[in-house]
């Protein structure tokens, strides 16, 4: 009777004791068995630790951290700001001393400030947004290394993909870029060699739809293309962009795109979809690279296919 017990528990949660892949479009689970609630998201590296914050569906969208050495098992660190609800989209920046969550709250930009990476995080103001102090959507973040500039990416709901500096005091300064003449949303940087690279979604509520790169050799842009991320009628293979990450790794940089794959309401059901991808950097187009299970050596940047 015992032995059937401890099978049943193993088979309810394949996750809980290691992950050996990444495998899209399932439930994953943490270091202790439980289901991994973090969605719209962001990775942040801090030496050999990734720390990713999301909002957690089981709780009215408050934001959740985990962390990881390998990309594959994460460990629960908690509600990272208790009483902060409707938080969508959270994303991690570090401008100075002080670490910061930026996230969409009632359609407005809400900072939170903590001494620590992990836990503490407080409310610290409503965030204007240059030149307008528009609403929008939808939070993404990226941090330049050749300027040492984190940037806020917002999608704006009169159709503005907007690209701010984030100010040292985390206050956001002039409008770097703006990408228009498209209904988009989801944004979200990456940058290969001198090529900018932003990905877009366009605006079908919960349901996929083909995601989308623009390319740019600044910051400042413009930004060009509009090309698929992926075969058309796939959808961005039932997935939503939310966040680009990069790994330098001693024998290759692999680029990680990683997407949400939203049940009907955005809720408890929903799952991730991280795939590697291609980048061509001369003829400027980026593709998912799909496969139902990989890995990544985090210190190699080699990936693996099942």
């Amino acid at each position: 009777m015992r032995a059937s017990i401890i099978l049943a528990a193993l088979a309810a949660a394949p996750y809980a004791w290691g992950a050996s892949w990444i495998t899209s479009n399932t439930v994953w689970y943490d270091t202790d068995g439980q289901v991994i609630d973090a969605h719209g998201g962001g990775i942040v590296q801090r030496g050999d630790t990734f720390y990713w914050v999301g909002q957690s569906a089981k709780n009215s969208q408050t934001p959740m951290m985990y962390s990881s050495t390998d990309l594959l098992n994460w460990k629960n660190l908690g509600a990272q700001a208790p009483g902060v609800t409707g938080y969508w989209r959270p994303k991690i920046a570090k401008p100075n001393g002080e670490f910061w969550l930026f996230g969409q709250q009632d359609r407005y930009v809400l900072s939170l400030k903590s001494s620590n990476q992990v836990g503490g995080y407080k409310q610290s103001k409503k965030v204007h947004i240059p030149p307008s102090d528009y609403s929008y959507s939808d939070t993404g973040m990226f941090f330049d290394e050749s300027s040492n500039t984190w940037y806020l990416l917002t999608s704006a709901d009169h159709n503005t993909v907007q690209i701010n500096k984030i100010n040292a005091d985390g206050a956001l300064g002039d409008r770097a870029s703006a990408l228009t003449g498209g209904a988009y949303e989801a944004p979200g940087i990456f940058k290969a060699n001198d090529t900018y690279f932003l990905i877009v979604s366009g605006k079908t509520g919960w349901r996929a739809n083909p995601n989308k790169v623009f390319w740019s050799t600044s910051i400042n842009g413009p930004w060009k293309g509009g090309s698929n991320i992926a075969p058309e009628a796939d959808k961005t293979y039932g997935s939503q962009n939310t966040h680009e990450l990069t790994i330098k790794g001693s024998r290759q940089t692999t680029y990680i795109y990683m997407g949400d794959a939203w049940d009907s309401k955005g809720s408890t059901g929903s799952t991730y979809v991280w795939l590697p991808m291609k980048v061509d950097t001369n003829g400027k187009t980026v593709t998912l690279d799909y496969h139902k299970d990989w890995k990544i050596d985090v210190k190699t940047g080699v990936v693996t296919y099942k």
